[in-house]
Parts: C-alpha cells; sequence; structure tokens
C-alpha cells in the first residue's frame, strides 16, 4: 500500500492516519492502537545551489617540461621512443608534437606520432591530429581503384 505523505510537523501523524484508512478501504476492518512501520521511503527533494566561477589559468610557455619516464611504444607498425608526462604536472599552455603519454588518476591519454597536443587555459588536452596530405590520399583512391 502506498501513502503519499504531505509535509510540515504533523506529516507524520497524517500518515500514518492514511494508511489506517487505507487499510481499512482494502480490507474493512482497522487497528488504530496497532503500530505501523515504515520498510520502504521515497525522498524527492530539490534546492539551489550557487553555480561555481571558474577563471582561466594563465597560458604560460609552450614546454611541457621534463618526462617522468620515457617508453617504447609500438605505433602502427614500429617502436617509437614515447615521453611519458604526468597529466597533473602539466601546466596551461604546454604544447608538444607526439608521440607522448598523459597519465592521470583516472585515465591515460595517448597522443599518436605526428599529432599535436596543447593544454589550454582550462586544462582541457586539445589533440590535432595530422590531415593526409594530396599525395597519401590520390595513392589510397589509386589503390581502391585498381581493388575493384
Amino acid at each position: 500500500m502506498q501513502v503519499k505523505m504531505g509535509s510540515g510537523p504533523h506529516a507524520l501523524k497524517e500518515a500514518v492516519q492514511l494508511f489506517h484508512e487505507e487499510h481499512e478501504k482494502q480490507y474493512a476492518f482497522r487497528q488504530d492502537e496497532t503500530p505501523v512501520e515504515i520498510y520502504q521511503l521515497h525522498l524527492k527533494a530539490l534546492g539551489k545551489t550557487p553555480k561555481p566561477s571558474f577563471k582561466p589559468s594563465p597560458v604560460s610557455s609552450g614546454d611541457p617540461g621534463e618526462p617522468i619516464e620515457i617508453r617504447d611504444v609500438h605505433f602502427e607498425g614500429s617502436w617509437h621512443r614515447t615521453p611519458v608526462y604526468q597529466r597533473e604536472n602539466l601546466p596551461s599552455g604546454a604544447a608538444f608534437i607526439g608521440p607522448a603519454i598523459l597519465n592521470q588518476i583516472d585515465s591515460t591519454t595517448v597522443i599518436p606520432p605526428g599529432a599535436s597536443a596543447v593544454i589550454d587555459e582550462w586544462f582541457n588536452i586539445r589533440i590535432s591530429l595530422p590531415t593526409a596530405t594530396s599525395e597519401e590520399t590520390a595513392a589510397v583512391g589509386n589503390s581502391t581503384q585498381n581493388a575493384v
């Protein structure tokens, strides 16, 4: 049986009374002296919180600083010496060309060879992937035509 509670200082008493009334409607008797047990309670609450205000970080030099280590990482058929950076140590404005790995507590970001990355004033990682040159595009088009 579901009873909707009101609000205010007497809401619980009113809910118990409503329970007894509903019980009587469904079962044709009531037991007002018997304690009522609440075994499931749903609550919906609304509130306003102040919006946080964030200020952009001043952009520093493009130097990402020293990597915490350098690893050999396999990209598309070959091994590359790859610097590994700790994400929270990268200043805003840090920029580099891949390959690179950015470690942080909840994720790892891989910057592939030839891609560029920059840490913006909000500490987002902005990655730009290299685009195919017109020669590479033509070679792909020719190989596709030959395969048909």
